[in-house]
């Protein structure tokens, strides 16, 4: 989707040239394409019309959308999801959050002026919303300890609380954080590897033994936090 500055001129400087000959300004559609919609729900804004983005037969392509009513030439326009003030909040699609691509050409500022280019074009593209893996670690005593997601495959190592005069392990709760999970996947948190003269084990999440689906009730929690990986000391 590359861009001639020099044709669009051109064509910039005939559409005004007609329109004054009618007597009235030039007009220009506001034209919108939205990568990887998965869900419905996105409803972009702008100029006091809305325009609702849902997603196609076939999901892998990009969903072209314009706005009812043309703007006339040196109006300015903002295309925004629905609500969004300041970049915060906004109508996006269900377990969805869109934004401008990074890359060019499609970087494309969703502001601007109508006549500034001979067209207006908008893209955006969303991603699947993810959310926290948390829990605790209790009863740890040894090194060593690695936890990992059997989603992602990314590991944690959790180290022990230390006692601030002896540097002994006390055993108290750690926090855990693991990688966030995106809606809709499966994620398994398994101990990789056990510590030094201990035995952990795991329990929580969706399915009681660490293991379950970020799901609507984990979206509406806004993640699973409920982990615990128990640990024990190893029989002598």
């Amino acid at each position: 989707m590359t861009f001639s500055f020099a044709r669009g001129a051109l064509a910039l400087a005939a559409m005004l040239t007609l329109a004054s000959c009618g007597g009235g300004k030039a007009t220009f559609p506001i034209n919108v394409t939205v990568y990887n919609v998965l869900y419905p729900g996105l409803v972009l804004s702008t100029n006091g019309q809305d325009v609702a983005v849902n997603p196609g037969t076939d999901k892998t392509q990009p969903v072209n959308v314009v706005f009812p009513n043309q703007i006339e030439y040196g109006q300015a326009y903002d295309v925004v999801p629905k609500g969004q003030v300041n970049l915060v909040g906004g109508t996006f699609p269900k377990h969805q959050t869109c934004a401008v691509p990074q890359e060019y050409p499609y970087n494309l500022p969703t502001s601007g002026t109508a006549g500034q280019l001979a067209k207006i074009q908008v893209y955006y593209i969303c991603s699947i919303n993810t959310y926290q893996l948390a829990g605790k670690v209790t009863g740890l005593r040894g090194t060593g300890l690695v936890l990992a997601n059997g989603s992602t495959a990314l590991t944690v190592a959790v180290a022990p609380v230390l006692d601030a005069t002896t540097s002994a392990p006390t055993g108290a709760d750690v926090a855990l954080t693991m990688s966030p999970v995106a809606y809709g996947a499966t994620y398994g948190v398994t101990v990789l590897t056990q510590p030094t003269g201990q035995t952990c084990t795991v329990s929580g999440g969706a399915n009681g033994n660490g293991t379950g689906i970020m799901d609507d009730a984990a979206e509406a929690a806004n993640g699973v936090t409920n982990l615990v990986i128990a640990c024990a000391n190893n029989p002598a």
